[in-house]
């Protein structure tokens, strides 16, 4: 009793105040969203409203992130309608229970910390894409009545700029359907119709019946969106509430309230961004705060519901018209654009990839571009060289310094890079203390750099290299343990090894090598300067 207690206490009571206030707040909000996604999915506003109370109810209770509300999204909505194009309502109801099923499993498996793993250009990318998508999709109730869905997308993008805090969507459904009712009369197959107050029916799909490889794609390509977006939201509230959340409890929430939702043939949810603000803005910080909103509008539907079968499908599709509208991360858009043509090529990939072919598709081609853009960097970029003065009757020695990872992908440009730029000299120093991953082809490249160098006559000088790095640099023959003291010591020993090597001074460039310990005190590194050794303090100093 006394574990059931601390529990009440700490989860319900010590933020019940907040939780009360953004549980009402967030309905009204939800409500009209709910009955849109719905009405689009073709499941029909009942499906969206209780999958809504449903999810809502469920990812509270078992989820991983506190403040956040679940319930039906346009990401998740839009690939619904596809689905039923393609497989019906059975099959519907059978991808959306496989898509719970995979959530839970993702869950459990521990995926939670890889599957949010998405570029920020491909996600902004993403999201341009399911608006064009969601606001296409409206054209069939656009011509239900285009003054009534034009005023409606009035309504959703004018109210918001008056406050931000208003439920805008919630009135704008009022007036909407208010000019409907007393101006703008409309048959009743062009309204929302009557939304029961029942518990809903189970609806167990037939799988046998159904092309069950299509059926799991489609279940996989639900779970990975809802995994994505609910993810996302939770780092949002996270960012909002100063808290963290579980990943992977998450997942098994969402995976849970998704399996039932789909039995009941309900639309399935996702953690939604903007009613999870609406909750954390109105003061909601506890897991009470979903569950109040969904018994919320359990409420709303039982006292409304015969005003709510009257609202026009038309405002309806201004209201997802207006938030499709709303929806695109302009700013971010234009701020990663111009930061990197890069990430510009990967949002407008993914944005039309998204609006065009398929959703799974465009975020597995954005992730890709960002990945090969992200390698390509690496590898122009691996390369710096630092100049060395020398005397007229002195060998000529050039420095570089490998930056970031020395990796398969760079090897041959480097080996090509070091041909043309070595030329001329005769002792070349690689600093590799700065790559800070070198892989088996990375070291096979420094041993071929040596080889072609001294092919060339250029005696190769490596320094900086960890202990892993040198061992295997022995193990392959690059190096044989005469310059220990240089190979593993660093970047000043090295050049003041090679300018000693540089005046053919044999017994000054042993001791260097073999004293590099004792040298490290300033005063006798100061003594070798004023000899001569070390001619140019600035460029050591870059080094």
């Amino acid at each position: 009793m006394g574990k059931v207690k601390t529990f009440v206490q700490n989860e319900i009571l010590s933020t019940l105040k907040g939780d009360i206030i953004g549980g009402i707040s967030v309905a009204f909000v939800a409500l009209p969203l709910a009955l849109s996604f719905g009405v689009l999915s073709g499941a029909g506003a009942a499906a969206g409203v209780y999958g809504a109370i449903c999810t809502g109810i469920i990812t509270s209770m078992f989820g991983g992130t506190k403040a956040q509300i679940s319930g039906p999204t346009g990401a998740m909505t839009v690939v619904l309608v596809s689905m039923v194009d393609k497989y019906g309502m059975e099959g519907l109801v059978g991808s959306m229970v496989l898509a719970g099923v995979f959530e839970m499993i993702m869950g459990l498996l521990k995926l939670g910390k890889y599957i949010r793993l998405i570029p920020k250009p491909v996600m902004v990318g993403f999201t341009n894409g399911i608006a064009i998508l969601i606001f296409t999709s409206q054209f069939k109730y656009f011509n239900m009545s285009p003054l009534l869905c034009g005023i409606s997308v009035a309504l959703m993008l004018i109210l918001p700029m008056i406050n931000k805090k208003i439920p805008y969507a919630i009135i704008t459904v009022i007036v909407g359907t208010v000019i409907s009712m007393f101006w703008v009369p409309l048959p009743e197959e062009a309204l929302v119709g009557t939304i029961p107050l029942m518990i809903p029916a189970l609806q167990i799909p037939n799988f046998l019946a159904l092309n069950i490889g299509d059926v799991i794609q489609a279940g996989l390509t639900l779970a990975l969106l809802g995994a994505i977006e609910s993810l996302l939201s939770a780092m949002v509230v996270d960012e909002m509430t100063n808290t963290k959340h579980d990943s992977d409890r998450e997942l098994f929430g969402q995976g849970l309230a998704n399996t039932v939702a789909g039995c009941f043939g309900l639309i399935i949810g996702t953690g939604a961004i903007a009613r999870s603000v609406v909750n954390v803005n109105a003061g909601g910080r506890g897991r009470m705060s979903g569950i109040i909103h969904a018994l919320v509008l359990i409420l709303l539907i039982a006292v409304f519901g015969d005003l709510a079968a009257q609202i026009p499908l038309a405002v309806l599709g201004g209201v997802l018209m207006g938030t499709a509208i709303r929806m695109p991360e302009y700013h971010e858009s234009v701020r990663l654009s111009r930061a990197s043509k890069e990430a510009f090529v990967v949002i407008a990939v993914t944005t039309v990839l998204t609006a065009v072919v398929d959703l799974t598709f465009a975020v597995a081609i954005g992730v890709l571009i960002s990945a090969l853009s992200m390698l390509f960097s690496v590898a122009n970029g691996y390369l710096e060289e630092y100049p060395v003065p020398t005397g007229e009757n002195q060998k000529k020695i050039k420095s570089f310094s490998i930056q970031g990872t020395m990796f398969f992908l760079v090897a041959e440009s480097i080996v090509n890079s070091l041909e043309v730029r070595c030329k001329g000299a005769d002792i070349v120093i690689i600093n590799v203390s700065h790559a800070q991953v070198i892989d088996i082809t990375g070291i096979v490249t420094l041993g071929k750099i040596k080889d072609t160098l001294a092919q060339q006559g250029i005696r190769t000088i490596f320094t900086g290299l960890g202990e892993p790095g040198y061992k295997k640099m022995m193990a392959l023959g690059i190096i044989d343990g005469s310059e220990h003291a240089i190979n593993r010591g660093n970047k000043h020993e090295a050049l003041l090894y090679a300018q000693a090597l540089a005046h053919d001074d044999e017994s000054t460039a042993k001791w260097v090598m073999y004293e590099h310990d004792v040298r490290e005190d300033e005063h006798l590194i100061a003594e070798i300067t004023e000899e001569g050794f070390l001619l140019d303090e600035d460029s050591s100093r870059k080094w």
